[in-house]
């Protein structure tokens, strides 16, 4: 379950994805032309031919301020959660009750207080319970291909709608974040954060509105 844990968090923070995305997407518009930093600080190299960046427009998103502003990902992380909480719960309890089933079924053979054929009865029972158990476990295991599902949906709708705003205003439009040093400064008047935000909410509220 930890395991299971720690994908379901990977959708609450989806910084690394769509940074990977966003630089994927712009190197692909550039020809490949940015490259991989290295270790050494001497001699950096980001694009082959800096003159393309003279007179460009360049934008930013906070990340993080995305990850905790965008709706559509506090509301899926309730959602999901709440799944998780119900499978665990069930679990737990199903578990508990196996055990102390067991338990008594051990003292049972060891007392010699029933027939063989009760016995056997009491086995099915507990065999029938741990396939039940496990698939508890399954359930767990396919969140993580809806979170997989959701994620991918969710860098659509970012992608999709920055690409509207955008409208040809700017030439680059980056990811920054406080996690991860892509983007070692940015100047505050550059931030379009909030403009995004407030643009895939509404469209979210849209799209949420139309599901009822």
């Amino acid at each position: 379950m930890n395991r299971i844990s720690l994908v379901l968090n990977g959708m609450l923070f989806v910084a690394v994805g769509i940074l990977f995305y966003l630089y994927v997407s712009l190197n692909n518009k550039l020809g490949g032309t940015v490259t991989e930093t290295t270790t050494s600080i001497a001699a950096p190299k980001v694009f082959t031919d800096p003159a393309k960046l003279a007179n460009a427009k360049i934008a930013y998103v906070n990340i993080d301020s995305l990850d905790k502003k965008y709706e559509y990902i506090s509301d899926y992380s309730k959602t999901i959660r709440g799944k998780q909480a119900s499978i665990e719960g069930l679990m737990n309890s199903m578990v508990a009750r196996l055990q102390q089933e067991y338990a008594e079924f051990q003292q049972s053979v060891q007392a010699g207080l029933k027939s063989e054929a009760e016995l056997k009865k009491i086995q099915a029972q507990l065999e029938q319970q741990q396939y039940e158990i496990a698939n508890k476990e399954k359930q767990l295991q396919g969140l993580s291909e809806e979170v997989a599902a959701r994620q991918s949906e969710m860098l659509k709708n970012v992608s999709s709608f920055v690409a509207k705003y955008n409208s040809g205003k700017y030439d680059f439009i980056l990811a920054y974040t406080s996690n991860i040093g892509s983007v070692l400064y940015a100047r505050p008047d550059l931030e379009i954060t909030k403009d995004v935000i407030e643009g895939l909410n509404a469209e979210y509220k849209i799209t949420k509105n139309q599901k009822k």
